[in-house]
């Protein structure tokens, strides 16, 4: 395989090496993010803090919003794929799209947006909402296409899970494209299209969306073959999680799958490589 870099000359990589190094300690083992995962609301800043996010102890959603910024900061500074970087920090803008046509087409309540995206929200949410009514909106690209495939998928499946399945179809589909062309970014994407494609299974799966659903939302280029999800669609529930126990992730994927449909869907964002591999 050639060297995953995203960095190119000899100075800059003996930089970045050394940054990233330094950075190494603050990198969460699996036992740190399943402390995470476990503990309530009242102990999450100290266990940020235990773990090396200073200032975790008293305001842990600020550590981790900080800590964000710093790595975003940092790749942007190192990288020569502005595209790349810029799409990353796009995914924000999405999240936060996600919430506003949440909140437009069901109602649900606006509690907080995520920082680190190109736009401030508000500004987001002003042009959404003058794409919805129809007139021009200055909105980051492609976001204008997922919205507009939100509005028509509405009226056929009102539901906000459809809302989550194709925001995630349109960027990532940019993603990808926005790719630097090596077999690292290609082997990265297998395991993101991979992660998404699960996701958005388990949403059609428990909201009972029909599975036909699936293959016009999925991403091509995962290693899990597309067909393995449509057979789902001949199995009960509780049947479905090992349908998945021979791909090369193994029982750990059983399990998250098993969780995600019993409604504990935080266990799809422990996606076995998902740790080093999604942004």
């Amino acid at each position: 395989m050639k060297t995953p870099l995203i960095f190119e000359g000899d100075t800059r990589y003996t930089y970045s090496s050394g940054v990233i190094r330094g950075l190494e300690n603050f990198l969460l083992t699996p036992g740190d993010y399943q402390k995470v995962f476990d503990v309530g609301d009242e102990q999450l800043g100290t266990v940020l803090a235990e773990i090396g996010y200073g200032g975790g102890e008293h305001n842990p959603e600020h550590a981790l919003d900080i800590a964000t910024q710093q790595l975003l900061e940092l790749v942007e500074k190192l990288s020569r794929h502005k595209q790349f970087t810029d799409t990353i920090r796009l995914k924000y803008d999405f999240k936060n799209a996600q919430i506003y046509l949440k909140a437009h087409f069901f109602d649900e309540k606006i509690s907080s947006t995520l920082p680190n995206g190109t736009i401030e929200p508000d500004s987001l949410f002003a042009e959404i909402e003058n794409l919805l009514n129809g007139e021009i909106a200055k909105l980051p690209k492609p976001m204008d296409e997922g919205i507009e495939k939100v509005n028509n998928i509405i009226s056929s499946f009102n539901t906000p899970v459809a809302v989550d399945i194709v925001m995630d179809n349109v960027y990532y589909r940019y993603l990808h494209d926005a790719l630097p062309q090596s077999e690292y970014f290609i082997r990265w994407f297998a395991i993101v299209a991979d992660w998404i494609n699960t996701k958005s299974f388990v949403r059609i799966v428990r909201s009972q969306l029909p599975i036909n659903l699936f293959p016009e939302y999925a991403l091509d280029g995962g290693d899990i073959p597309l067909d393995k999800f449509y057979q789902s669609s001949e199995l009960d529930t509780e049947s479905i999680p090992m349908l998945f126990a021979n791909t090369e992730y193994g029982n750990k994927f059983v399990d998250i799958i098993k969780h995600g449909l019993d409604g504990k869907l935080s266990s799809l964002d422990f996606f076995p490589g998902t740790t080093y591999a999604t942004v």
